[in-house]
Parts: C-alpha cells; structure tokens; sequence
C-alpha cells in the first residue's frame, strides 16, 4: 500500500461482520420525474438510446412519476393530439412511459391527482396504466405531499391526515373494484413526519410500502444557501428516517425515500450541480440504506440545477449525482450491510461498508471535507489478501465537469467502463489509504 500522502490526517476505520444489517434491496437507486415531463416527448423516451444506456448502467431501479405536478394535471383518457395542453395526461404519455420502462427494465410509481378529488377518473387512468405497464406498475401514490396541501393553497385550513386518509380511501376503494391486486403506496409527506403514523395505523393493510420525500434545505431562491449546507444537516434526515422506519417495522412494511434532492424548488446552481452534490447524494444513499431503507427516488428533470441526467436538444448529460449513483451500484453489489466506525466521529470522512454475495467485501469512504485529507487505516475481523481500489473525484468540489469514477466518465453512447482500480496485495488484516480532500472511494477487499 502506498505511504502516507503529505499534510494528511490519520483515521481509523473499523469493520465488525459479526454486526450485520439489513440486505440492500436489488432495487434501491431510482429517479423522479414530475408528471409534466410525460409530455415532453425527448424525455423518458424508449428511443433516446443514451438515456436508456445511462439507467441500464445503473443496473436495476424503480422510476417514479408524480411530484406536485401529478397533483395539477388531469387524466384525458384519449391520445394527445394537437389541441391538448401540458395540464392533461393522455393515453400517449401512458404509452410511451410503458415503453421506456420496458427500454430500462425499471418499474414504475405512478401519481394519480387527489387535489381533483375525482376517483372515478382516477380509477379509468389506473385502469389504463396497469393495462399498458403490467407487471412494471410497481405502486399507485395518491396525491402527493399531502401534508404540504394547505401550506400551498391546495386545501382549506385545517386539512389534515383523517382527511387525506378519507380522499385515499375513495380513491383505494374506486380503483381496487375495478383492478383487486392494484399496488399501493403512501402518504409521502414533505416534511410532516406526523403524518405516517396515522397513515399507517389505518392503511398498513392496503399498501405495499410506505413513502415519504427529503430535501436537505431550500428553496433554491435562499441566498443564504451553499453546498456546505450539504454536509451539516444531519438532524433533519436522522428524524425523518427514525420516524419512517419505525412505522415501517411496526407493520413490517418496507420504506422508500421517493422524492428526494439537495435543494428544493428545482435545486441551486452552485450547490446542486457541483461534486459536492455528488458526495452528499452517495452519503445520503448509504444512511438511506443503514437505517432499513428500501430505495430512493433522487427528483430531477431538465433545467433542474439537481437533475442527476440532463436532457436537451437531444443530447443527454450525466450530472454530478449520477456519478454518485454508479458509485454506490458498485460499491454494494447484492450487498448485506456490515458495521462500520470511524475513531474520528467529528471529521467529514464517513465509512460504510457491506459483505457481498460473491464474498467480497467493499468499503465505502466519503471525504466531505475540502480541505483535510485523511490516511485511512481500515481494520477488519478476516485477513485481506488483495485491496482494489475505485476513486469518485473531480478537480475540486465545485466543480460541474471533470467529473470521473474509476477515472472514466461517461461516454457519448451513454456507456460507461471504468478504468483498471488500484491494486494491492498486502496479506494481512489491516490496510492503510489515501482519501484526498473532496473525494470518495469504492475498496473491494479480497
């Protein structure tokens, strides 16, 4: 293993396998797209090749569609033609999202309008989607961030969960008399963790998961917002996935975080579309993962500064969290977690580590911190015969471009082939590595 690097900190990363948790689900990465965008034809599109090869890298996912739009658009339930405005979801959106999702091999959450309050409507678009989707409609989601409806002139003071839970019910029991399996999910709050339990209490029954959304800060119009705001939030998240994943084991139910993204209201140019965004977006999959999740949704959409793929004009752009998506995909190859601590609790270097079910064992090491680098020494229980190495870097952490993992980026076909990792044999137990300052590396122990 290489020396020390100059200037740097020591930091000790220790792994206990006889302290296991949760397997990470197949299915853990996604996206979320606002229901809008169905519309936009260059978007979520079976055709766009390099789109298709971008989530096919990823390896298995779910797609969401839905966010605050799903709540202000209407179900047609005719083809598009030219006299239909972007407010209404046709039988040519259904159509196309079906065919992208048997493109990328992904199944689909699929939003229905509650704010119309209409559940027949939504009962014939349910109808039609499970017709075209089959097997790859994987939820229904009623409404969307309820709890958030009174807040933006959605619904009269005082609505509250029993509310929401008599228009999910109408909804359920439109939808269920005419599709009996249909798959559910819910509530998906914003923010108001005081909306699951009732949620769950009444309708553990009726759905195949709970849901709920995460944005570290917002809106993007703050100005006091900066990408270190990424990195010294923690509080906010641990509530919220303290607060799911006991409703969730109560009814041993599964959880998803099903929107979620940095900064809210489309994410910040110069937080949301740099490095550091990419560090935080694969911290936060692994705490996601830590406590119990089953999966995350990362929101985006074109001209979103957060979006993890760009689509303009046809040409499609991997931004900074999709390199954090390929990053965690290698790191946890049907992967059961293992603990891992540092001795430095208060540095922004985070260590995660699994055992995986070819028998290797990766560890995850996150530098958040711009300035330090770290000389991490990681001890195990078994001896390592071999380390490989897989760095996430970039020129600096603003940076929107340069962005590498394995040293490869991706390429104009969409693929995407890392380089050979740094290799090492060192026969013993414990090993030493350099994390430079704003940087992530995926080691695999053998």
């Amino acid at each position: 293993m290489p020396p020390a690097a100059s200037n740097s900190l020591p930091l000790t990363v220790t792994i206990d396998e006889n302290n296991t948790g949760n397997p990470i689900p197949d299915m853990f990465e996604g996206l979320s797209y606002e229901t809008v965008y169905l519309s936009e034809s260059e978007i979520l599109n079976a055709n766009n090749e390099v789109l298709v090869q971008l989530l096919k890298n990823l390896g298995p996912g779910l797609l969401r569609i839905g966010g605050g739009s799903s709540d202000k658009i209407a179900w047609t339930g005719k083809p598009r033609n030219a006299q239909t405005g972007k407010d209404s979801v046709t039988t040519t959106e259904i159509d196309q999202l079906a065919e992208f999702s048997r493109a990328i091999g992904w199944p689909v959450m699929f939003g229905l309008n509650v704010v119309k309050n209409d559940p027949g409507a939504a009962a014939d678009e349910a109808v039609y989607a499970d017709n075209k989707l089959g097997s790859n409609l994987y939820a229904l989601q009623v409404g969307n961030e309820p709890d958030a409806y009174v807040l933006n002139g959605l619904r009269n003071a005082g609505y509250g969960p029993a509310d929401y839970k008599t228009e999910f019910e109408s909804y359920f029991s439109a939808i269920r008399a005419r599709l009996p399996h249909a798959p559910f999910a819910g509530p998906g709050p914003s923010y108001n963790t005081d909306w699951l339990m009732p949620f769950a209490d009444a309708e553990n029954g009726n759905i195949r998961m709970l849901d709920a959304h995460y944005y570290v800060a917002g809106p993007a119009t703050d100005p006091s917002i900066s990408y270190q705001i990424l990195f010294s939030n923690n509080n906010k998240l641990n509530n919220i996935l303290n607060a799911i994943k006991e409703q969730a084991a109560a009814y041993h139910l599964s959880y998803r975080i099903t929107e979620c993204n940095s900064i809210y209201g489309g994410g910040k140019v110069g937080v949301s579309d740099i490095f550091a965004s990419a560090l935080w977006a694969l911290d936060f999959m692994w705490t996601v993962a830590q406590n119990n999740g089953g999966g995350i949704n990362f929101h985006g959409g074109n001209h979103a500064a957060y979006t993890p793929i760009e689509v303009q004009n046809g040409i499609v752009t991997a931004r900074p969290e999709y390199y954090a998506m390929l990053a965690f995909k290698y790191g946890t190859r049907s992967a059961t977690i293992v603990a891992a601590s540092t001795d430095h609790a208060t540095y922004q270097c985070s260590a995660y580590a699994c055992v995986n079910s070819d028998g290797t064992r990766t560890v995850t090491l996150i530098n958040k911190d711009e300035m330090k680098n770290f000389y991490v020494t990681v001890q195990g229980g078994r001896s390592v015969s071999s380390v490989q190495i897989t760095r996430l870097t970039a020129p600096g952490m603003q940076s929107t471009e340069g962005i590498t993992f394995g040293g490869s980026g991706i390429k104009s076909d969409g693929t995407f082939i890392p380089g050979a990792p740094e290799h090492y044999i060192v026969n013993k137990k414990n090993f030493s590595v350099n994390i430079p300052a704003a940087s992530a590396a995926v080691i695999t122990l053998q």
